[in-house]
């Protein structure tokens, strides 16, 4: 094979990879790296715009209804205004304070102000601290996010069969304690993660390949100048 044509196929994988991981970005997510069983934790909700004409100025959020939080704090945001809507539980839960409390925050709706959005090409990122979190591998916090023309994207959506929904719901995976007595293993990655894993393996595999055939590709050159010298 020439190097035009290994170099033709390395920028087409290359831009496979990125294409795929382009599309995974573009979710509604939730990350928080020391979320663990019978702890407090900040999470991090990350909306992108995936408009190309409108700006995103609404985001609720909803909060696991199968295992309610005691304790939900957001995150003041500048240019955004926050409201919390509360629920009543059937059982009481522990408050991590040695308390029991009978209501729980059942979601929470940021909503920007005249003027503010998140533009088109943007994500913006609303943070809550909540806790204690409950004795499971994930919790799932649907959201609705609304844009500036009047368009509504649903994140809501839960994989029956392993494959990704077309507007999944946010999945926040939850760690093994660390001493080992509380939670349940951390489950298995998610296919939005191990897609990127693969996407980036390929897009480094197009780039050795690339790099080969470049090395491959000069080293007749070389040889004829040091020959000429």
């Amino acid at each position: 094979m020439t190097f035009a044509r290994w170099t033709a196929v390395a920028v087409i994988a290359a831009e496979l990879g990125l294409a795929g991981a382009g599309t995974a970005a573009a979710h509604v997510g939730i990350s928080a790296p020391d979320a663990e069983p019978g702890e407090f934790a900040v999470v991090t909700v990350r909306v992108p715009t995936e408009s190309a004409t409108a700006g995103t100025v609404k985001l609720e959020i909803t909060l696991p209804q199968d295992h309610p939080l005691a304790v939900v704090r957001n995150e003041a945001v500048a240019g955004w205004d926050v409201t919390q809507k509360r629920g009543t539980l059937a059982t009481p839960v522990d408050n991590g304070h040695g308390g029991k409390v009978s209501d729980y925050v059942s979601s929470v709706t940021f909503t920007a102000r005249e003027g503010v959005s998140i533009r088109p090409g943007e994500f913006g990122e609303f943070k809550l601290q909540v806790g204690p979190l409950p004795h499971t591998s994930e919790l799932a916090f649907p959201a609705i996010q609304t844009y500036s023309d009047g368009s509504v994207v649903s994140w809501i959506e839960r994989s029956s069969d392993g494959t990704t929904p077309d507007k999944p719901a946010p999945v926040l995976k939850l760690a093994a304690a660390q001493d080992g007595t509380h939670g349940q293993p951390a489950a298995a990655p998610t296919e939005s993660v191990t897609h990127k894993d693969s996407s980036r393996r390929l897009a480094e595999a197009a780039l050795v390949v690339a790099l080969g055939a470049l090395v491959v590709s000069a080293a007749p050159k070389l040889r004829r100048v040091r020959i000429k010298r």
